[in-house]
């Protein structure tokens, strides 16, 4: 047997998986607003890690279950995760199960998300090739991923999420909470990760200064990394700029958030070639990031009182 969901297809632009995530629900018209307010509405585009070496894979250091998940509950969806080693001697019974769940996703004409070294959709399957047809974003076309090879990533690990159901929240409520999570990602370490190997939110700043500084870091790393954040900042000021149409009183984070995307947009242009000259303007971005939080802070000063003792309480 063999389905395709021929209409399926991701372009990476926002660099993460939320390029995934927007191609599936779009289709199922879960979600129906650009892509850089599903980034926003999800809290996504707030997740700022590096290694303190900036190594590549910063931008993935974070727990997809438990993240990918909450993405998905910020804004109505139900979802389903799994995820692993493909050493443990259990993951031939979790790959079938996982390859099931993957193919009854596309027969409900949903899809699927799974890690294939990037975030990408399972968009159809071929029994008799005994292959997923996916989309990765770089290729025009589908590309078939034998079910043998589900899992074996250049990384041990092996990823994949179907959405379930939705139901309707009120958007601007979800608006409002993604401004609590852009706080809390702001101030707060991910307990996962160990802070002697990373920083994040605010700490990121400082880890990448010290590293630029120093000279001590990954030179094939720095790249994918300001890459990577280039295009959440980018997405976070697309997102600001629709949301300051609901509260005006967001104007001022909006030209902050403006300013980051264009110091952002700069590093990335000299990624590799210059270096020394990030440093300024790693220490702009981060003086224009800490004063749109304290917009942000401003403006949710309310909730953020009454959920001081943990601001990220849904």
């Amino acid at each position: 047997m063999a389905v395709i969901l021929a209409d399926l297809k991701m372009t990476i632009e926002s660099n993460s998986y939320i390029d995934a995530m927007h191609a599936v629900l779009t289709r199922k018209r879960w979600f129906s607003f650009p892509k850089p307010m599903l980034a926003g509405m999800t809290a996504s585009a707030f997740r700022f890690t590096v290694s303190r070496r900036l190594t590549a894979e910063s931008p993935v250091a974070y727990n997809w279950i438990a993240e990918n998940f909450l993405a998905a509950d910020f804004i109505g969806v139900a979802a389903w995760s799994g995820a692993g080693f493909y050493f443990d001697a259990t993951f031939p019974l979790y790959k079938r199960d996982a390859i099931a769940q993957i193919k009854g996703a596309i027969d409900g004409g949903i899809g699927a998300i799974l890690w294939n070294n990037r975030f990408v959709i399972a968009a159809g399957y071929d029994d008799e090739r005994e292959a997923l047809w996916i989309s990765n974003g770089e290729a025009d076309e589908l590309v078939l991923l034998p079910y043998v090879d589900f899992g074996r990533n250049a990384s041990p690990y092996w990823y994949y999420q179907v959405f379930e159901n939705r139901i309707a929240l009120d958007h601007l409520e979800i608006c409002r909470e993604s401004l609590m999570q852009a706080v809390h990602k702001w101030e707060t370490h991910d307990p996962m990760l160990p802070e002697a190997d990373y920083a994040c939110g605010r700490s990121a700043y400082d880890a990448i200064l010290a590293a630029l500084h120093s000279g001590d870091y990954d030179r094939s790393g720095i790249s994918a990394v300001i890459r990577s954040y280039a295009a959440a900042k980018r997405d976070i000021s697309r997102y600001f700029a629709a949301l300051e149409t609901y509260w005006p009183e967001l104007r001022t984070a909006v030209e902050h958030y403006k300013s980051l995307e264009a110091a952002f947009d700069e590093a990335e242009r000299l990624a590799g070639s210059a270096d020394q000259q990030l440093i300024p303007l790693f220490a702009a971005a981060r003086q224009s990031e800490e004063m749109a939080i304290a917009t942000i802070k401003t403006f949710m000063r309310e909730t953020i009182d009454i959920r001081r003792h943990d601001i990220a309480l849904r």
